[in-house]
């Protein structure tokens, strides 16, 4: 029974992990910006093999930055 309780809360504490496109589609930018910034590392991303997977905590965080830096852009 205490098996189960610990991994149900480790279930419910993992972030789930959007791809590229779900991340260019929250950001509404293009596919091919967020493919860009992410190998540049100008975005917080977590790389797979060839692929770049992003959490949203990190994303959003990520842009509450860059509202308080009028240098940052995204391009």
């Amino acid at each position: 029974m205490h098996q189960q309780a610990v991994a149900t809360d480790a279930y419910q504490s993992f972030e789930p992990l959007l791809t590229a496109e779900e991340t260019a589609v929250h950001l509404r930018c293009h596919l091919k910006t967020v493919q860009k910034m992410a190998r540049e590392g100008r975005i917080p991303s977590i790389r797979r093999g060839k692929r770049h997977f992003f959490r949203l905590s990190e994303i959003n965080q990520w842009l509450r930055n860059m509202r308080t830096r009028p240098s940052a852009t995204v391009n």
